[in-house]
């Protein structure tokens, strides 16, 4: 977990200051700087596009009565796209821009969920809950007052 904080935090930045450099020194640092500006603001545009399309999209499976699931790991992939455009950078804004493809954001999407549940299963954060089959008898309130105290039942917490 260290070393991938690390990573994200020391390396990639890093590695996004010396493309900007690159950059700078092959077109100008006017340039460089309008077209870092660029990518980040039609990134928000495009998220903001594709996130109200995916709004769109929720409320009709859930009218429909389904469950928005496809629609829900978009959103979140929108939401990472979204960042990475905000962040300065080439390297991030690229990335962000491809996540706003639907043909890429999708495919990349599932594959990370997968991962993410296997990693979940191995270190057992999923848990297993039993189900219990209760039938309905009806109603068992006895027909003569009691001189004990009711008893009460609630639901069984894990």
């Amino acid at each position: 977990m260290f070393l991938l904080l690390f990573c994200v935090f020391v390396v990639f930045p890093l590695i996004e200051l010396g493309v900007v450099i690159v950059v700078a020194d092959w077109i100008g640092i006017l340039p460089t700087i309008v077209a870092l500006i660029a990518m980040s603001a039609a990134g928000v545009w495009l998220v903001k596009r594709e996130g109200l399309a995916v709004v769109r999209r929720t409320r009709a499976a859930m009218n429909r009565g389904e469950v928005p699931g496809a629609e829900m790991l978009d959103g979140a992939m929108l939401a990472i796209a979204g960042l990475l455009c905000i962040v300065p950078g080439f390297i991030s804004g690229t990335i962000g821009l491809l996540l706003l493809i639907g043909p890429v954001r999708r495919p990349v999407g599932r594959r990370l969920v997968r991962r993410w549940t296997r990693i979940a299963s191995f270190a057992g954060m999923t848990r297993r809950r039993k189900t219990i089959d209760v039938e309905w008898i009806g109603d068992v309130t006895p027909t003569r007052p009691s001189t004990t105290a009711p008893i009460e039942i609630s639901p069984v917490r894990d």
